[in-house]
């Protein structure tokens, strides 16, 4: 009895996830208007499955110079949607295609970009 017991609170938590996962992966990441971002280093951070991305993005002269993770997970799908960093700086936006394979991981970086620049903090 017991077995059966975890085995439904396992596949709840299961569905759980995999629902929080795909809310992710749909997550809407906006362009930000970078004339009103002031230069310097702005840092944020998006969360999710009890873990927080956490990224500093280098302002000059109101553009995207630098994007440092300071903190992401350890799977070969996070190392994978490090790619979007690049991207990002590229295109001047966080609104960039996700990168293939890794499009939650992705998405959290890209909102941690946007909640960084948004949030328009200099340190």
């Amino acid at each position: 009895m017991k077995k059966i017991v975890w085995v439904i609170v396992l596949l709840g938590m299961a569905g759980c996830a995999s629902q929080e996962i795909l809310m992710v992966r749909q997550l809407k990441i906006q362009d930000v208007d970078m004339g009103s971002v002031s230069d310097g280093a702005h840092v944020g951070s998006y969360s999710y499955s009890g873990f927080e991305y956490r990224v500093q993005a280098v302002v000059r002269d109101h553009t995207i110079a630098d994007i440092v993770i300071i903190k992401n997970r350890d799977t070969r799908y996070s190392k994978k949607a490090e790619a979007v960093v690049a991207e990002i700086i590229k295109e001047q936006t966080p609104n960039v295609d996700a990168i293939s394979g890794a499009t939650a991981t992705s998405k959290a970086l890209m909102k941690a970009v946007e909640n960084a620049l948004l949030g328009n903090m200099a340190m």
